[in-house]
């Protein structure tokens, strides 16, 4: 195994987004990439101040970093530091920069010339906000981590390496590199299936940086990007429940597509649903293999299957939230296997090139939302995973049969509901049940259509309420709710702190 360890002395990750035009949004976790090209820098380092001595053992161990594939990563919780934009001068373009001589030309060019020099001067040049990215970590400190490495004279050259490795990211964030034998069980892992894209370096990487540099000493381009999956909430402690849905991946319609208010969502995940089947089948005809759709996408089982959610713009104090559909989210169960999952990717993949059509509305062209990158709150799977000790609907609850109370009433049918998706009644301290919601933005349950029994004459109108739980320890979601669970409705929003 080989794991290194980076220390930030000034306890600040300061590295903006490679993807980010507006070099706005901070970098967390670390990129396996980063760590990469200040090895490759500190290698140099190596070989100009000691005449060369590590110059090929440094580049044989970067080949062999780069041949281990991604690294596994552990880090800890970080929050974004807001701060005031820095004002430094422009840089001058190179259109601003007079050309020949500057005694050249009559009297008017010269003086042209001259005045244009000074506006090159930083002291009149216009000043532009200048951001200034940041994360600060709950400890200053990551690890990445090779669990297949073996130990050898590579590993020696590489503890030498990160001696002379000083910062990550920008130049102000100091950092200490060593090698260690004991990390901490990792927090994030390579999946294909994750929604996590982070930069890692390939078999190629090292020479394009070499050539790169040796050619106009540029910034290279960002390299290939890898899915990754948190796995912290495994190593969490017992204390914290789960529900029985692990994954969740998140999808955003166009900025311009014809927005829904959430009373709508029954009609949007329906939607999402019978396409994503669609382009699984047509994914699987294309390419000439038995047509069929797995079992937890289209839910005909009584086993656990895919949810579909309708994520709404609700919060527990801003008052500004108005309850529209911000995205659209499909919730795996725990335990899937791994071809259905593949079946699942290529469906979405599929689906986002094609658009998703909702009858009536039109159609939403799709993207998909990177967990570590999320556009707005409500984007954010953590929005929505927790863990918290309350929940509140975001949209309201479908109880499975009308509630009567010599049987229980309507605490006995949520917390049957409860335990479907994973989570004892016994945790329950307290429920809540009305008509509203205390998340702001949360419609009012009479806006939501009843849907009416069929069978017969029985023309009984379905239950629907928005339900507040207290539980006695942290639970970690998603969570849904209700008879239409599978199609977002009950679905429930954390409240912390």
């Amino acid at each position: 195994m080989l794991a290194i360890r980076i220390d930030y002395l000034t306890s600040v990750c300061m590295a903006t987004r490679h993807d980010d035009p507006s070099r706005s949004k901070p970098e967390w976790p670390p990129h396996p990439d980063r760590l990469f090209s200040a090895l490759v820098a500190a290698t140099a380092d190596l070989a100009d101040r000691d005449a060369g001595e590590l110059t090929e053992p440094g580049l044989t161990a970067l080949h062999w970093l780069c041949d281990l594939g991604a690294p596994q990563i552990a880090v800890p919780e970080a929050r974004r530091r807001w701060a005031t934009d820095v004002h430094m001068p422009s840089n001058p373009h190179a259109d601003e920069i007079p050309a020949g001589d500057l005694d050249s030309g009559n009297r008017a060019t010269q003086q042209k010339k001259r005045k244009a020099v000074l506006g090159l001067l930083p002291v009149f040049r216009t000043k532009v906000a200048l951001p200034i990215p940041a994360s600060i970590p709950d400890e200053p400190v990551a690890y990445f981590i090779w669990p297949e490495a073996e130990k050898d004279d590579r590993v020696e050259v590489l503890r030498a390496i990160c001696t002379r490795v000083t910062c990550l990211g920008r130049s102000r964030t100091l950092v200490r590199a060593l090698v260690v034998d004991d990390p901490p069980e990792p927090t994030h892992k390579p999946d294909p299936m994750g929604s996590i894209q982070l930069r890692v370096p390939g078999t190629d990487r090292l020479d394009y940086l070499i050539d790169k540099y040796q050619r106009d000493g540029g910034k290279p381009a960002p390299c290939q990007l890898r899915r990754y999956r948190r796995t912290d909430y495994e190593l969490r402690p017992k204390e914290i429940d789960s529900t029985l849905f692990d994954r969740c991946w998140i999808f955003r319609p166009n900025p311009d597509d014809r927005p829904l208010p959430a009373i709508s969502a029954l009609r949007a995940t329906h939607a999402l649903r019978e396409a994503l089947i669609d382009c699984i089948d047509k994914d699987q005809r294309s390419r000439g293999v038995e047509v069929h759709v797995p079992d937890i996408v289209h839910g005909h089982g009584d086993h656990p299957h895919c949810a579909y959610a309708a994520l709404p713009f609700i919060h527990p104090w801003q008052r500004y939230a108005d309850g529209s559909i911000k995205g659209l989210a499909v919730l795996v169960p725990r335990g899937a296997k791994e071809g259905a999952l593949r079946d699942i990717a290529r469906g979405l993949i599929r689906l986002a090139g094609n658009g998703l059509g909702i009858p009536g509305i039109g159609t939403w062209q799709l993207k998909e939302v990177a967990a570590d990158d999320p556009p707005n709150e409500t984007l954010d799977p953590q929005t929505w995973i927790g863990p918290a000790r309350v929940w509140a609907t975001a949209i309201p609850m479908v109880f499975g049969h009308y509630p009567k109370a010599n049987k229980g009433g309507e605490a006995k049918v949520i917390l049957d509901s409860l335990r479907m998706i994973g989570i004892e009644s016994e945790r329950v301290v307290e429920i809540g049940v009305g008509w509203h919601s205390p998340l702001y933005g949360a419609s009012p349950t009479w806006h939501f259509k009843s849907q009416r029994s069929s069978r017969g004459t029985d023309q009984r109108r379905i239950w629907i309420r928005h339900v507040t739980l207290r539980f006695d320890r942290l639970v970690r979601g998603p969570v849904v709710l209700g008879s239409m669970r599978y199609f977002g409705l009950g679905l429930m929003r954390p409240i912390v702190g």
